[in-house]
């Protein structure tokens, strides 16, 4: 399973990042993402901020979910961004990633070396876009996740069918 998740709206608090991490962690999900709110122009979201006199600047280069370019409601810009740090820092390490692995023995090296690829090994990627081998490794580990996963639905497909109340179960985070 995959989460995004968006950090630094109005009724967030300094908590958040703490719960989000804690949240991903107790549900296993195998890979998550965090973006930064960014109130983009000429949206709702940028008229409001901007009447609030929150923006803090109109740089376009930084408008990229992974800036704070406006002041949040309930913590510092600096707190939102040294939070949305701290959750990747946090569950890109390797004991979050081993916390986070899945059941079935049969997936878990797949998840650790996805894992590892995706999450632990930004240096590793200039070498593998110099030499091309980008799709070298990577295709192989998207299989099998593919794979693994197309197996997953066809249990959950014939679960559901065997209790249909099963199919309206929804889940959220909650934070």
């Amino acid at each position: 399973m995959n989460g995004s998740f968006v950090l630094g709206f109005d009724h967030d608090r300094a908590d958040v990042f703490q719960r989000t991490a804690q949240w991903v962690e107790e549900n296993r999900l195998e890979c998550a993402t965090f973006h930064i709110l960014t109130p983009y122009p000429s949206t709702p979201l940028f008229r409001k901020i901007e009447s609030e006199g929150r923006l803090l600047h109109k740089n376009w280069s930084l408008y990229d979910t992974a800036h704070v370019v406006f002041r949040p409601r309930h913590m510092t810009a600096e707190q939102l961004g040294d939070g949305y740090a701290w959750c990747y820092r946090r569950l890109f390490s390797h004991s979050s990633i081993w916390r986070r692995r899945p059941d079935d023995i049969r997936a878990i090296l797949p998840y650790l070396a996805m894992s590892y690829l995706y999450k632990r090994s930004n240096p590793m990627w200039h070498l593998l876009i110099r030499y091309r081998l980008t799709a070298a490794v990577w295709n192989p580990l998207v299989e099998v996740t593919r794979r693994r996963h197309v197996r997953f639905r066809r249990r959950l497909a014939a679960t559901t069918a065997a209790k249909p109340e099963m199919a309206r179960s929804v889940v959220t985070a909650g934070v």
